[in-house]
């Protein structure tokens, strides 16, 4: 948990610098740090198409073994220690709300954000969406016929599946989402129900997809689409039908407020939120959903045609996340 606070005053660049001055400061700086939970290999390829526009910008890239709160903590330690070394900060809505609310996060109206929807980035100009990840219901095809999936949450109550499928441990997101969408006697109830199945509780979304792909399971409660729809692309035996809701958690990404090499911060969000990086990287190398308008997505058009509700994964506050995650825990790990 998030247990370190900091407000600080707030910065803002200068939204009319020219693209020339950034990057002619951005020569200057020479340098850009980047926390982010987008996975490496893939990260690392966004970066390289960066130095191509940039040769002259050395990035580093750091990225926590677990979630984003270890992104969120080591910017708020850093600040508290009045040591800035994150220029860009990549993590989950949640989160970045809880920067921004220490007063850690700059203010940047990147020109790519005009092709972004309000509901993917934030009025100030904190944050915009660097890609989506739908929670699906995955399962193993050699393991689970498509007709005998679970499709529903209702479908997971099944007494067919009880001890057979993973469960993540750090749902506190999810959970809370779906208590603020049907109300606490519904969710409640229905999680009560849920946690009798004796689901196994795994952390890592990722060692879930792979797991259920060698067969140690036959499939998962719910998890993170894109990565179940990537492992199945490079011919894995997944598959996964979108629950009604499917929760959508956005992966946001900005610039730190005290951003030692602003100049090449801004350069890089613009860089990232590019149709060349959303359409040509996210969207068709990864596999994660892009929220630019004009950017067709197989997966999310997979979502759109079964006809279920879409709603953003959003609990209000990193306090209220910290709340749903502890009562989640209460609920399915007794």
């Amino acid at each position: 948990m998030l247990l370190i606070f900091l407000v600080a005053p707030s910065f803002v660049l200068a939204q009319s610098t020219s693209r020339a001055d950034l990057i002619e400061g951005a020569k200057k700086e020479g340098k850009l740090a980047i926390y982010s939970v987008l996975a490496v290999p893939d990260h690392t390829q966004v970066i390289e198409a960066f130095k191509q526009k940039y040769p002259f910008i050395d990035v580093s890239l750091w990225r926590p073994s677990g979630a984003g709160e270890g992104v969120a903590t080591r910017v708020i330690t850093e600040a508290a220690a009045n040591t800035h070394l994150v220029d860009i900060i990549g993590i989950d809505q949640a989160l970045m709300s809880h920067l921004i609310k220490r007063n850690l996060m700059m203010r940047y109206e990147s020109p790519e954000r005009e092709s972004f929807e309000p509901t993917f980035k934030d009025k100030q100009g904190h944050w915009t969406a660097f890609y989506l990840n739908p929670k699906v219901i995955p399962y193993n095809t050699k393991v689970v016929r498509a007709e005998e999936a679970p499709k529903t949450y209702t479908d997971l109550l099944d007494p067919k599946w009880k001890g057979r499928l993973a469960m993540e441990d750090t749902e506190g997101g999810w959970f809370g989402t779906l208590y603020l969408h049907w109300g606490e006697k519904k969710t409640l109830d229905y999680m009560r129900q849920l946690a009798k199945q004796n689901f196994i509780m795994r952390s890592g979304h990722t060692l879930i997809t792979m797991l259920i792909a060698a067969g140690e399971y036959p499939g998962a409660v719910v998890s993170n689409g894109p990565r179940v729809e990537l492992t199945k692309l490079r011919g894995a035996p997944l598959d996964w039908n979108p629950p009604d809701p499917t929760v959508v958690s956005i992966t946001t990404i900005g610039a730190a407020a005290r951003a030692p090499h602003p100049n090449a911060a801004k350069l890089y969000l613009d860089h990232v939120l590019s149709r060349e990086i959303q359409e040509g990287y996210m969207e068709k190398k990864f596999v994660k959903p892009s929220a630019r308008k004009g950017v067709v997505s197989s997966f999310m058009e997979k979502v759109k045609r079964s006809g279920v509700k879409m709603i953003p994964l959003d609990v209000g506050s990193p306090e209220a996340l910290n709340d749903f995650q502890k009562t989640y825990l209460e609920i399915f790990k007794q």
